[in-house]
């Protein structure tokens, strides 16, 4: 453990002040085919996806899929596929027979977020991670909340993180779509700035926060993926 922490430092005084796609370039030569991008194919997932095909359209790429997601999300992630020709992108279901005992009627959100959350996209998180050493991740400090402080790499649930984009402003998010040309999630247009599942996404009621759409009326800020836990 105490190696990966002292890798960690190391790695974060070497790529502060990098470029996201050079952090990028720098995480996927160091960790090889023991890293990973779990991405939600939400309104900036965009930009890492466009940075990964420039370096490699073979990279592993996952998909939580809860079996709630938004149809415009499938749509948009099929044509951010096919545009970037990327082929290595797989979706990960949770466990049918844990959904069976736990939340038969598709019901459990209602009552208890957090363990929907965990059996539907923490649970096959850790399970996909089994095989990786590390993974990269889409998070931004704009996004407030607990990514405020985050810096390029950190140690989590024993894996490493890497977070490329921590320092990008949304000013230069609009550019990078912009000057690449690159689609825009459907649903960005219906006043949607950040987007999960179905049943727990509304629409953005405060666009200096773009997650405030996120379990609306609910303390809850993060699914739990990010958060630190108990294996």
């Amino acid at each position: 453990m105490n190696d990966l922490i002292e890798q960690i430092s190391t790695l974060n005084k070497q790529c502060q002040r990098l470029a996201p796609k050079k952090i990028l370039e720098v995480s996927i030569k160091k960790f090889g085919n023991k890293i990973t991008y779990v991405c939600s194919f939400g309104t900036e997932s965009a930009i890492i996806l466009h940075m990964i095909s420039k370096i490699d359209k073979k990279f592993p790429i996952f998909l939580l899929n809860t079996h709630f997601l938004f149809p415009e999300t499938i749509d948009y992630k099929n044509k951010l596929l096919k545009k970037l020709s990327l082929t290595n992108c797989f979706d990960i279901f949770p466990d049918e027979s844990l959904i069976k005992i736990e939340d038969p009627e598709n019901n459990l959100w209602k009552n208890d977020t957090d363990r929907c959350c965990e059996i539907r996209k923490v649970k096959p998180l850790d399970k996909i991670l089994k095989n990786y050493s590390s993974w990269i991740s889409g998070r931004k400090s704009y996004h407030q909340g607990l990514r405020t402080k985050l810096k390029p790499f950190e140690l989590l649930n024993e894996k490493i993180v890497v977070n490329p984009l921590i320092n990008i402003k949304k000013e230069e998010v609009d550019n990078y779509f912009q000057i690449n040309n690159l689609p825009k999630h459907p649903l960005f247009y219906h006043g949607y700035l950040s987007i999960g599942c179905t049943h727990c996404t509304f629409k953005t009621n405060d666009r200096r926060n773009i997650r405030s759409g996120r379990w609306k009326n609910k303390i809850k800020t993060e699914c739990g993926i990010h958060l630190s836990r108990k294996n």
